[in-house]
């Protein structure tokens, strides 16, 4: 009994221990288990992700066999027109290769027109230099010549004639300036002049209508509007485009160049002294006949205002002016 009881704990021990490694051994398998489903998981996904990438696999072959297909029309294309390209060329003869040359060699025609030409630089400048000088002497004789009577004004003589006789002594004179002029122009410098009686006539007209600007000047403003006479001569050098092209000038000035007078007289001048546009000339010389009825109209006002109104230095005036 004793050496059984011995046996019977043996086999205990023994089964015992074997439980512990079934226990290893379960655990074991449940670890794989768990393993070969997560495979079996991955598997699937890989499965699915091969799936797609067959279809899309599937549609680029589709794409290059459309291409392909393309390529082979495109290439055709091309085939034909060369051969057509070929046959278009033209033969090359000298005729050819030399208009060629010539082409290449001068690809842009450039075609002028002018209306007419003033044939030296020295006539080009003539008309603005003979307003300038219109100008320059009108005011050197307002410089001299007293714009209105004082006497006249003190005796209440009639506006008109006061206003008449300041303008037309002035404008006699500068009518004869223009005269002498003309006569170096024409007769020393040895200009052409297509139209000597007009270009006359529009130089004297410019110096009427100075003359009436001047005086309206003087009448209102007396030494200033004399000095003003100054500042519109040299702001009509800038704007009368008589040296350079007045399109060029800043906006501004531009916008003076279509209001000053002296540009309608280098333009008018220009017109007849080239043989160019009567009929710009013409509006020309209305512009001037403008000017000068309207400074005329300011004078007789300012006139018309003195013979009403005196001060004593109308009646005493100074002795420096």
């Amino acid at each position: 009994l004793a050496a059984g009881a011995e046996k019977t704990s043996t086999g205990a021990a023994a089964a015992a221990a074997g439980a512990g490694q079934a226990a290893v051994g379960a655990g074991n398998l449940a670890d794989g288990a768990r393993q070969t489903h997560d495979g079996a998981v991955a598997a699937a996904t890989g499965a699915d992700s091969a799936a797609t990438g067959a279809s899309s696999l599937s549609a680029g072959v589709g794409s290059l066999r459309d291409g392909l297909g393309e390529l082979q029309t495109g290439a055709g294309t091309l085939r034909d027109g060369l051969a057509t390209g070929v046959t278009s060329i033209p033969d090359s003869t000298a005729t050819t290769r030399s208009l060629q040359g010539s082409t290449i060699a001068d690809p842009v025609s450039l075609q002028t027109a002018a209306v007419t030409s003033a044939g030296t630089y020295g006539a080009g400048l003539a008309p603005f230099f003979a307003s300038l000088a219109g100008w320059i002497g009108i005011y050197a004789l307002f410089l001299i010549v007293k714009p209105v009577s004082r006497r006249a004004i003190t005796a209440l003589h009639s506006p008109v004639r006061i206003t008449v006789a300041g303008w037309l002594t002035p404008g006699l004179l500068g009518m004869a300036q223009m005269a002498a002029l003309f006569a170096i122009l024409a007769g020393v410098l040895k200009f052409e002049v297509h139209n000597p009686a007009g270009t006359y006539l529009m130089m004297g007209l410019a110096a009427l209508a100075f003359a009436a600007i001047i005086l309206a000047l003087n009448v209102w403003l007396g030494s200033v509007g004399q000095f003003i006479g100054l500042v519109l001569m040299v702001v009509q050098l800038v704007t009368a485009g008589g040296t350079f092209p007045w399109q060029t000038l800043p906006a501004p000035l531009a916008w003076l160049h279509h209001v000053v007078p002296m540009s309608y007289a280098v333009d008018g001048i220009r017109q007849l002294m080239y043989g160019g546009n009567p009929a710009t000339a013409w509006s020309d010389a209305g512009v001037l006949l403008l000017w000068l009825a309207g400074a005329l109209v300011l004078a007789f006002i300012g006139v018309t205002r003195m013979t009403h109104f005196r001060t004593l230095r109308d009646l005493r005036p100074s002795l420096i002016g």
